[in-house]
């Protein structure tokens, strides 16, 4: 397993109520990470199945790749509570929603 940590941009904003500036983190090249890894997965044939734990559709494209590929590879979508995509679901083998009560038992401690 491979851990590849997020790269976040720092972004300089104004607040629209008083005008007062403030840094916001945007985050980088996630959805490329995440799809160029589904394909190198799929290409060196390291699984049977790839769960993808996202509800961002920005992942479609190689999620169509990947079945083009190989397409007797398993594709599933398991999607954060309240970020169900249909169109995600529909690329997918299988789809699957994370209910709201899982997320506090599979909370990591505090420290």
């Amino acid at each position: 397993m491979h851990l590849q940590l997020g790269h976040f941009k720092a972004k300089s904003q104004a607040c629209p109520l008083c005008g007062g500036r403030f840094v916001a983190w945007e985050e980088k090249e996630t959805d490329v990470a995440i799809g160029s890894g589904l394909l190198e997965i799929i290409c060196r044939d390291l699984c049977d199945t790839v769960v993808l734990v996202t509800g961002d559709t920005d992942l479609v494209p190689a999620m169509r790749a990947a079945r083009r590929l190989d397409p007797t590879k398993e594709l599933v979508a398991l999607q954060p509570y309240r970020r169900v995509n249909r169109e995600l679901s529909r690329f997918a083998d299988r789809a699957l929603t994370i209910r709201v009560a899982s997320y506090a038992r599979h909370q990591l401690p505090a420290s």
